[in-house]
């Protein structure tokens, strides 16, 4: 236990290294992280980030905000890196065998993890809770425990509840299936009930939380459900390629091959949890095949860690068959880390940033600066109203305006009556400059 202990702690010590060294220093549009500077503002001001609210993210965001060093965005880019390097820790710690740390390492430098361990989002996060759950279950731990995680996981992406196949799996009496059951519900329902609500208090852009029907809607995502499985069917074959294609180069094909090795084993082993790790994994496919937005791969991220257990699973089979040929397979990372790093880096990465700082120095005073796009919206916010830049400027984003609850706080901002939809005319009455962001 010790040795594996220790690779774990070298497992997370070498990918926070490399972590560091490829993370932006601020926010970032690359690797789909245009997210950002509305989760960055959330943490930072206490209110409601876009929905379905992410909790449990806003609870540890506001420890990590209180590091004394570097702009808020860069901590909370910190703590994506933190929560990969401690997933891949988790993964490195969870299986037997010699060779499984690789798994971990691979889990790290798997390019999709990679892109999003560096970046102020949400899913790296919750893949470490998806690592946690699959070694608790290794480790036989009481059912309750794995409820409460498993609700955790939950506060940080509502989408680790594609996880309760493999929870069920590993609760054999129906006594402690109650106890998981109950669990889930009180720890989930804290974060999603109590916890939004009294975030809910301060004014937020993207919902009311005063009445039932306003914090349903907000935590059912309701604003999104049009991208859920509305891809056209015709796109759906192109889709499929594309997931093929991702799935087989997060770990090389080497590894590809090594975890469907690994799951078959698996299968021999014991079939249900074979088939409830599948089921996981698969239902997370489903969801970033069929979201209808270009990001919809993000969505994978919590599931790579099912996709580790079968990869450390072969590497234990394969591993004694070589001999001291071994250690070659320390080639998957190894090559992972070459191929990879340069589409992944970001640490030069002032786009955003820089594109904020031309945007805002060139506004007249009191200007409305008209965004059409959330990567330009969230950036403006983050500089706004966490950095302080010009704050005599009002930012409106097009496509929230017929949100009624971001509607109202613009209105009142301006200290306009109720108006109609048209924004325009709207704007036309505060007799301010208007400036198209572009």
């Amino acid at each position: 236990m010790s040795g594996r202990f220790v690779f774990a702690l070298l497992t997370a010590f070498l990918l926070l290294i490399i972590y560091l060294s490829t993370m932006p220093p601020s926010l970032t549009w690359a690797h789909w992280g245009a997210d950002g500077g509305d989760l960055a503002v959330a943490v930072v001001r206490g209110r409601l980030p876009h929905p379905p609210g992410f909790p449990a993210y806003l609870l540890l965001g506001k420890l990590f905000i209180r590091i004394p060093w570097g702009e808020p965005a860069w901590r909370l880019n910190l703590m994506s890196a933190v929560m990969g390097a401690g997933a891949a820790a988790i993964c490195a710690l969870a299986w037997q065998g010699e060779m499984v740390f690789l798994a971990g390492l691979s889990l790290g430098l798997a390019p999709l993890f990679w892109s999003q361990a560096i970046i102020t989002e949400v899913y790296v996060p919750a893949a470490f809770f998806s690592s946690l759950l699959l070694l608790l279950i290794q480790l036989k731990a009481p059912a309750w425990l794995l409820g409460a995680i498993w609700g955790l996981g939950v506060g940080f992406h509502p989408s680790l509840i594609f996880l309760a196949p493999v929870t069920s799996s590993a609760i054999s009496q129906r006594k402690g299936a109650i106890q998981a059951i109950i669990s889930f519900l009180v720890v989930s329902g804290m974060l999603y009930g109590p916890f939004l609500l009294a975030q809910g208090a301060n004014l937020s852009p993207w919902a009311d939380l005063s009445t039932f029907s306003g914090w349903w809607g907000y935590v059912s995502a309701r604003l999104y459900h049009g991208y859920l499985f509305s891809l056209p069917l015709t796109f759906w074959p192109k889709r499929l390629l594309a997931w093929v294609a991702l799935v087989s180069r997060q770990f090389t094909p080497l590894g590809a091959i090594l975890a469907i090795w690994g799951f078959l084993s698996l299968w021999r082993q014991s079939r249900p949890l074979a088939l409830a790790t599948a089921s996981a994994f698969g239902a997370f496919s489903l969801l970033a095949i069929g979201y209808n937005t270009p990001d919809s791969s993000v969505y994978l991220v919590p599931a790579l860690p099912l996709a580790t257990f079968w990869l450390s699973l072969g590497l234990s089979e394969l591993s004694p068959k070589m001999g001291k040929w071994r250690w070659l397979l320390a080639a998957i990372p190894f090559i992972q880390a070459i191929l990879f790093w340069g589409s992944v880096s970001l640490s030069n990465d002032l786009t955003a940033m820089e594109w904020a700082e031309s945007v805002l120095n060139g506004a007249p005073p009191n200007a409305i600066l008209l965004t059409s796009t959330d990567q330009h919206t969230f950036t403006l916010w983050y500089a706004q109203e966490v950095l302080g830049k010009r704050p005599d400027l009002k930012v409106i984003d097009r496509d929230l305006w017929w949100h009624e609850p971001y509607r109202k706080i613009v209105l009142k901002e301006l200290g306009l009556a109720e108006s109609g939809l048209d924004l325009e005319e709207t704007l036309a009455r505060t007799g301010r400059p208007i400036l198209e962001v572009k």
